[in-house]
């Protein structure tokens, strides 16, 4: 189906309160959702006051970078979505930047650490030239679990094997990250419950 012809199933539910047609359309949407961009997915969740259809396609917008977005898109979106999109984005790139450029300190060091200031400046130049760069490098941008992946890679000179496995599970469980998903979530529940109207269909 194209997503006029999706529009069209989803204005006659409307039109003529069908609740089981309504599931239908949006489980095929759903079931297909990768070939539409979601500004057009959001527009129908408005449009139609689909819940179901708006968290992945608000999701998909954080990622997709605002140069790419058309003035279709933005008319598509509406000033609401927009403007909350923009600024969402402005503050996840804000928190990025703040965790490329903190690395995780090394509080205590582990046993077979025979020289802690070395390990401690070490971990510091080689988080500078790993994990900031893999992150911040807008040539090759990386989402933070394939930077971790890559930065796993590099040589760590003067830091421990013991120091740097302590190192590595705390970064892998995301801690730094991990608040920017219930933000985003928050965010994307907040316009959700401003814009959607569920309406009880027979």
């Amino acid at each position: 189906y194209t997503i006029e012809e999706l529009a069209n199933f989803l204005h006659f539910c409307d039109m003529y309160q069908c609740s089981h047609t309504q599931k239908f359309v949006v489980s095929r949407i759903q079931s297909t959702r990768y070939h539409f961009h979601p500004a057009q997915l959001i527009n129908l969740a408005i449009q139609y006051n689909t819940s179901a259809l708006f968290p992945f396609a608000f999701k998909r917008l954080v990622d997709t970078p605002i140069t790419q977005l058309t003035a279709q898109h933005q008319e598509l979106l509406g000033n609401d979505v927009f403007t909350t999109l923009v600024y969402v984005q402005v503050a996840l790139e804000e928190h990025c930047r703040i965790v490329a450029a903190e690395e995780p300190k090394i509080l205590m060091h582990t046993s077979d650490c025979q020289d802690p200031v070395g390990c401690n400046e070490d971990w510091h130049t080689i988080w500078w030239n790993g994990m900031a760069r893999f992150l911040l490098d807008r040539r090759n941008l990386q989402p933070y679990h394939e930077a971790v992946k890559h930065f796993k890679d590099m040589q760590f000179g003067r830091v421990s094997g013991g120091c740097k496995e302590l190192m590595f599970k705390i970064i892998g469980e995301g801690a730094a990250f991990n608040h920017t998903d219930r933000f985003v979530d928050e965010a994307c529940s907040h316009l959700a419950e401003k814009l959607i109207f569920e309406s009880s269909l027979v």
